[in-house]
């Protein structure tokens, strides 16, 4: 087998964004199951040869919610706005501004068609700081001390997504959510989705790092690539839709 034609892809979004402690989505006892669906929550240890990732991503856990799919995040009061944005293209690297593009057109062209538009986010260094750091532990799990910061977090083999494809797989969880209802088509998340569309979220701050240990497929792939976006105000607030 040709390990460099093969890119697992497990991606992890906060379910709780106010909550410090969440379970996150990582395991200290990954199953057996083949990666080629998509990640359920908790990485596995990859028994079968990982897809392209096209399964459905799911959108993490913080703190598990009712059952009934809709998107959770608590009732955290949001930040106060004063993180460090910086939405100059000329002082951003390629991987910053390939992030908020994608990010972007995503809240561009939300469907229903968010009345009034929804504002581009910016990019905030503060949040990137703390999407870095944690990056480095190279830990496929939410981050329990990333302060008031929603997370969306995806695990692949290295060079094998783009910026933009990361984004675009959590975008794509548009497709099983509801509006109308605030609610995940059952068996799917969608939590990264709305993430990503929350109308009072206003910056955002990534950073990626290909690690060789912790890989949450074992000794299989032992050498993986983790991306962490930090956001902030936080979204996905219990009850509330994105917007």
């Amino acid at each position: 087998m040709n390990r460099s034609l093969v890119r697992p892809l497990l991606t992890c979004g906060l379910l709780a964004a106010w909550l410090a402690t969440g379970a996150g989505c990582g395991s200290d006892e990954p199953s057996d199951d083949n990666p080629s669906n998509g990640d359920s929550g908790t990485p596995d240890s990859g028994s079968g040869t990982p897809d392209s990732g096209s399964g459905a991503p799911d959108s993490g856990s913080g703190a598990p919610d009712s059952g009934s799919g809709a998107p959770d995040s608590g009732s955290g009061a949001p930040d106060s706005g004063s993180g460090t944005p910086d939405s100059g293209s000329g002082t951003l690297s390629q991987f910053a501004q390939d992030m908020l593009a994608g990010h972007n057109a995503t809240r561009a062209s939300a469907q229903p068609t968010p009345s009034p538009a929804l504002a581009p986010l910016t990019w905030d260094t503060a949040a990137e700081t703390v999407a870095k750091n944690y990056a480095a532990k190279c830990k496929f799990e939410h981050n329990a001390g990333r302060g008031n910061y929603g997370e969306n977090l995806t695990a692949a083999t290295p060079n094998s997504l783009s910026t933009r494809d990361v984004v675009e797989g959590w975008s794509d969880e548009a497709k099983d959510y509801n509006l109308a209802n605030n609610s995940c088509t059952s068996g799917k998340q969608c939590g990264h989705y709305t993430q990503v569309v929350w109308r009072n979220t206003q910056r955002v701050g990534c950073a990626t790092q290909v690690c060789t240990t912790n890989s949450p497929w074992g000794s299989q792939f032992p050498t993986w690539q983790l991306w962490v976006c930090n956001y902030a105000p936080p979204g996905n607030y219990s009850g509330q839709r994105p917007y």
